[in-house]
């Protein structure tokens, strides 16, 4: 994400005329102000409620600021009244007009995607000769081949960006890297299209198991065009700069790279553009899921505790979405649920449901343990009792949800390994669901990826046993 710092005009839409001077700044830390000088006749600063969209140039760029709200107004001693406003995205390149915008294709540059793809196009030859020290060194770009796959919303593709810098008297600067493109057989609005790069995003996660943050987005419609000098609208389609606040993003000037051979998985063992393809069209069945366990990597800070949760969250609706699960047949049950209620006071029918009504629904600990044996190619060398490993879990989890007077606590350690362990067993259960390969996963279960805590995970499960027993 970059930063913005860039003084402008700016109006709210559908007001031209009420046209303001102000200065526009977006940074991942303070998200997206704007300071103008005086106050919009449209609109009421003072009013914190309200919620409107904010047009303007900065130099030769159109801008939109999306659900913007008030921060407050204020005045300098000479009598100068200012108005501050929070947006909570901004598009560089367009004035949106429609209520909710939308376009045909997202082009977005992911932390780490490089090493996940893994390709290289950069060859170095150097030439050093001692006797006349002479230097000789040449680099030469190969352009990558394009790789793309249709999914049921349109066509996912892989390609390759790149750029030179320098004045060629002191330094050159030659990079390149892989982009994902996404390009839908109709417009989507824009939130569409933030859940399949959000999808992408938690794919890296999952693969690569760092948080991944998304440097740039572009977005294009067939409609919105380049304008040329002239004025005149150009045959190009108009790249459209998609800006939010992040929950958690981390320069990368100040990134380390994750080794490709500390990710479960890479670009090619999970599958290439095809695989990417059908984690699009399977995965947004279970997103509510990947998005509460993804969290846990998105979160600034998040207590021992809260993580558990959220895992073991994530881990029951996950299988209840994929799997479901149930004591008896649903129609059995209904008949039972009947029967009960027919014996019950109709004043206390309330109660019993509230009591009863998910009761045929699988506990946790089978849930767990079905995921364990699912994850099993992968996780077989890391959870070798499965059957304890998944009682410990549900009662820990027992524990944290139902606080009462002699409610246990567990070591912080304890439950960031207890947490590692269900994050593995998840994620290998998520991207077995979306068609990779049995294979390609059973080849992790020696990994240092996957046993490089494996002593810790069961000094974690002993004194867990032991607290849970005293």
């Amino acid at each position: 994400m970059r930063s913005i710092d860039e003084l402008g005009v700016f109006w709210v839409a559908g007001h031209e005329d009420d046209e303001l001077q102000g200065r526009l700044r977006s940074d991942p830390e303070d998200g997206i102000t704007l300071k103008l000088i005086g106050t919009f006749d449209a609109t009421n600063p003072n009013d914190n409620d309200e919620i409107v969209r904010i047009l303007g140039w900065i130099g030769k760029d159109k801008v939109t600021l999306e659900r913007c709200f008030s921060a407050g107004t204020y005045t300098r001693s000479p009598g100068l009244r200012e108005s501050n406003y929070q947006a909570n995205a901004l598009l560089i390149g367009h004035h949106v007009s429609e209520t909710y915008p939308e376009f045909q294709s997202a082009t977005v540059s992911l932390s780490d995607l490089t090493n996940w793809i893994g390709r290289e196009g950069i060859d170095r030859k150097m030439d050093i000769d001692n006797d006349d020290e002479r230097v000789e060194i040449q680099y030469r770009l190969t352009s990558l081949d394009r790789e793309a796959c249709e999914f049921s919303r349109g066509e996912v593709a892989l390609h390759f960006a790149w750029e030179t810098k320098g004045d060629q008297l002191h330094d050159v600067t030659l990079r390149h890297w892989p982009v994902l493109k996404i390009t839908y057989k109709e417009r989507k609005s824009l939130r569409e299209i933030q859940r399949d790069v959000g999808l992408l995003e938690s794919l890296l996660t999952l693969c690569t198991g760092q948080p991944t943050s998304i440097d740039k987005l572009v977005l294009r419609r067939p409609d919105v065009r380049v304008t040329m000098i002239s004025g005149d609208e150009g045959p190009a389609e108009q790249p459209v700069e998609f800006i939010a606040q992040p929950l958690k993003y981390k320069d990368p000037l100040d990134r380390k790279s994750t080794p490709r051979h500390r990710m479960l998985l890479t670009y090619d063992e999970f599958g290439g553009i095809e695989a990417l393809a059908k984690w699009l069209n399977t995965a947004p069945r279970f997103r509510r899921a990947l998005d509460s366990f993804t969290s846990v990597w998105r979160a600034k800070q998040m207590f021992a505790e809260n993580k558990f949760l959220n895992v073991t969250f994530a881990a029951e609706a996950f299988h209840r979405i994929t799997q479901g699960g149930s004591y008896m047949e649903d129609v059995e049950f209904e008949r039972l649920l009947q029967a009960y209620l027919d014996s019950t006071p109709e004043e206390h029918h309330n109660w019993l449901l509230g009591r009863i009504a998910y009761g045929n629904d699988l506990p946790l600990v089978k849930r767990l343990r079905q995921l364990a044996n699912r994850s099993a190619p992968a996780t077989r060398k890391l959870i070798k009792n499965r059957g304890q490993w998944a009682f410990l879990l549900s009662r820990v989890r027992n524990e944290l949800t139902h606080v009462g007077e002699g409610t246990r606590s567990f070591g912080g350690s304890e439950l960031i390994t207890l947490t590692e362990s269900v994050i593995f067993v998840v994620r290998v259960c998520m991207l077995l669901e979306c068609g990779v390969a049995e294979d390609s996963l059973q080849k992790k279960a020696d990994s240092y990826e996957l046993t490089w805590y494996k002593p810790r995970l069961e000094r974690a499960l002993d004194l867990v046993r032991r607290d849970l027993a005293s």
